[in-house]
């Protein structure tokens, strides 16, 4: 449909759905990215309550102290057998 407008002399115009597609991706990309960075707050916030914890609070946790990390970034223990699974 966009020669017989050219052959007109009109210019190509376009297509609404196009703009409409463009804005719902460039929407969708911020707020990809605000779960991301509300995923780093939330694992920031998570890690320093953990590290505040005393040793036995964190034994009846059922986690050591050096698998703080890897339990508030991945949610779960690899090495070993537990509740973090």
């Amino acid at each position: 449909m966009i020669m017989p407008a050219l052959r007109l002399g009109m210019k190509p115009v376009a297509r609404p759905y196009v703009n409409g597609r463009f804005f719902a991706t460039a929407v969708e990309i911020c707020r990809s990215g605000l779960r991301v960075l509300a995923r780093i707050v939330r694992i920031r916030r998570d890690r320093a309550w953990l590290d505040e914890l005393p040793n036995y609070l964190l034994r009846d946790i059922g986690i050591k102290r050096s698998e703080i990390a890897s339990v508030t970034w991945f949610g779960g223990k690899t090495d070993r057998d537990g509740m973090w699974k």
